[in-house]
């Protein structure tokens, strides 16, 4: 197109030929600012030999400020009306790969390489996506991805109330930064709440020891109780004898609450109900 694609005029006609009405219900709001999409573009360090893989093409206003960058780029959305769209808009970038489907299904495997994930996420399936990369990240390089303000802040919130289970678990395996809060006024249609542009880049060491499934049963423990005393909620899996001595082995404060612990104290719980439960051995380095 010769058309900017970051003119909401334009946009609307170009939706309107195609009869696609943007729909809020699947968080449908392009992003229209030239300024946030360049920054996406640098955050992402595109290379030239890469496949780079967008979450929600849209109408492609993302996909064409990368494709000049990367040697393949497939830009998949789930919604069909929107697949013509991305046909013409993309039609001038023959290293551009429209994938009709949902990104949450699509095998990252089945990639020869580790992939750059990009993509202006609809805020429903943010957390899918989040955990989608950590399930899969051996295929997984980096993301840069836009959220929902309010996730990107929890994302990086320091141990106590406002961390969350998945900005933990992300952070045992990518480092994650919170780059910028970008305001609604730059989306067509604008959405009711501001977003954050979050850039996550795998670590080459996991951050910690307690093999995979532990750890993750440690989260789910700790924050499935967040008004509880750590020793309450270890005490919902472990005899209190074991409680008291894993508690004192490891130096932690009883009634503390669960949410409040490092990740490195919360490794180390994982170790040692992993012992206790005869639940696997410790491993280090990446599954």
């Amino acid at each position: 197109m010769a058309e900017k694609l970051t003119s909401p005029s334009v946009l609307r006609a170009l939706l309107d030929r195609h009869g696609v009405r943007l729909r809020s219900k699947l968080g449908q709001h392009l992003l229209v600012d030239e300024n946030v999409l360049r920054r996406i573009v640098e955050l992402a360090e595109p290379r030239p030999d890469e496949t780079a893989v967008e979450v929600g093409a849209g109408a492609g206003t993302l996909t064409v400020a990368l494709a000049p960058h990367v040697r393949e780029l497939l830009a998949v959305e789930v919604d069909r009306r929107l697949i013509p769209v991305l046909e013409e808009t993309t039609a001038g970038y023959p290293n551009v790969r429209v994938v009709p489907g949902d990104f949450r299904e699509l095998r990252l495997s089945s990639f020869r390489e580790r992939i750059l994930v990009v993509g202006n996420l609809p805020y429903g399936i943010t957390s899918d996506v989040l955990l989608k990369l950590l399930r899969e990240r051996e295929a997984v390089d980096r993301a840069v991805v836009m959220v929902q303000r309010e996730v990107g802040e929890k994302l990086r919130a320091p141990p106590g109330p406002e961390a969350s289970r998945l900005g933990v678990h992300l952070r045992a395996y990518f480092e994650v930064e919170l780059v910028r809060k970008v305001p609604r006024t730059v989306f067509f249609p604008p959405p009711e709440v501001d977003s954050a542009l979050i850039r996550v880049r795998k670590l080459p060491q996991p951050r910690i020891a307690a093999p995979e499934e532990a750890f993750e049963r440690m989260l789910a423990l700790v924050f499935s109780g967040r008004r509880k005393t750590l020793r309450r909620v270890l005490l919902g899996q472990l005899p209190a004898a074991e409680v008291d001595r894993i508690l004192a082995e490891l130096g932690l404060d009883p009634q503390v609450r669960g949410e409040a612990l490092p990740l490195e104290a919360l490794d180390r719980l994982a170790l040692s109900s992993c012992r206790v439960r005869g639940g696997g051995q410790a491993r280090g380095g990446s599954r």
